[in-house]
This record gives structure tokens, C-alpha cells and sequence, in this order.
């Protein structure tokens, strides 16, 4: 079994952690004694082993990565393409961990901000006392307008607010009146606007 290992990561000539190896040898062989395997090439210098990190979902954690050791006959440039390989694959899993932890500090915050507000049944119990509570005042105020011979609020606004639209427009107008006329008399005047408002009596404001 070992010489199968060895013979299937010479012929591959890439790196490979234990869970690679178990799935490229079609589970013919057991987690564990694949692992024993790699531990025998390692210990008789057969294979050489880095570490990387293990990404599987959200649980994360630093594993080995094993890769045959080259014959000293191999050129420099093929152990280079090699080792190019090997920090390749490091980068790719560091920045998956990474993204991993960002996401999972996302979902922490989420999780927490979920703990500290209410559920939903606080709030509909929250929603029933408020339409209770709404019921009660709007059944007093009917009692209280009914007793005092009121007419309806809401028509009361209503007449208030339109009168006070039509005297903003009103003194909308007569202000621009006003305005035009200071203006076409400072045109000639020889003092300041200042001067001139103090001169006729004309509080700044109301023409601001």
C-alpha cells in the first residue's frame, strides 16, 4: 500500500493533503492508512510535507500538505515549478481562510444584534397591549368630546391647517411686494438698506 502512495504522488508530482489522497485513490484505501503510509515516506525521505490550512464549511484549522521529493538529477527550473506549485496552493487556501473568517465575524454580528432585540412573540404581545392601550385612550377622548359638546378634531385640524396655508401664501405675496419696492427705492437712496429700513420703521426680519 505504501508503494501504491508513493508510486500515485511520484506520478502526479503534486502536493496533496490526506483528504486529497484517500478521494484520488478512489477510497480504496481507509483515512488511516493512508496516513500511515505518508508517515513511513516521510520518516524514510520519500515525501516531504508543509503545512496549510484545512477549510471545510465554516470549521477551519491548520492541516499538512505532502509533495514527493525530487530526485537531485531534476533540473533547477522543474523544483522551482515545484515549490511555485506548493506557495501557490498556500495562498489559495490562506485567502479562502481568510474570506472565512470576514464571513464568520459578519454572522457573529448578526447573531448578536438577533440576541439583543426582541423576539416576535414579545412583540406581538407588545402589539396587542398597544392596540389595547390605543383602543382605550380613543374611547376616552370620544367620551371626553361627546361630554363637552366638541367638534371632531380631526376636522378641526383640517380648517386650521388650510387657513394657515392661505395667510403663509397671503404674506408670501405681500412680502415679495414689499421687497420689490425697497429694492427699487434703495436704487436711489443714499444710505444702506439698514439706514433705510431704520428710516421707515421696518424690522429686518420681516423681509429676510
Amino acid at each position: 500500500m505504501t508503494d501504491t502512495v508513493y508510486k500515485y504522488m511520484k506520478v502526479q508530482n503534486r502536493p496533496y493533503s490526506i483528504n486529497d489522497l484517500v478521494s484520488n485513490l478512489h477510497n480504496e484505501y481507509g483515512k488511516t492508512a493512508v496516513q500511515k503510509a505518508i508517515d513511513k515516506l516521510v520518516s524514510e525521505g520519500k515525501i516531504f510535507e508543509k503545512v496549510g490550512y484545512l477549510l471545510s464549511n465554516v470549521v477551519y484549522g491548520k492541516q499538512k500538505i505532502y509533495c514527493p521529493v525530487q530526485d537531485s538529477s531534476n533540473d533547477i527550473e522543474e523544483l522551482m515549478r515545484i515549490d511555485k506549485e506548493l506557495q501557490a496552493h498556500a495562498n489559495e487556501v490562506e485567502s479562502k481562510y481568510q474570506e472565512f473568517e470576514r464571513e464568520i465575524k459578519v454572522q457573529e454580528a448578526l447573531l448578536s444584534s438577533m440576541k439583543s432585540s426582541i423576539t416576535i412573540e414579545e412583540a406581538k404581545r407588545q402589539k396587542i397591549e398597544l392596540q389595547k392601550r390605543i383602543a382605550l385612550l380613543t374611547n376616552k377622548l370620544d367620551g371626553l368630546m361627546e361630554a363637552s359638546n366638541t367638534e371632531d378634531l380631526t376636522e378641526c385640524k383640517k380648517k386650521a391647517e388650510k387657513a394657515l396655508n392661505e395667510y403663509s401664501r397671503e404674506y408670501a405675496k405681500r412680502k415679495r411686494l414689499c421687497t420689490e419696492i425697497l429694492d427699487c427705492i434703495l436704487d436711489n437712496y443714499p444710505g444702506s438698506k439698514t439706514e433705510l429700513y431704520e428710516e421707515i420703521g421696518i424690522d429686518p426680519k420681516v423681509v429676510q
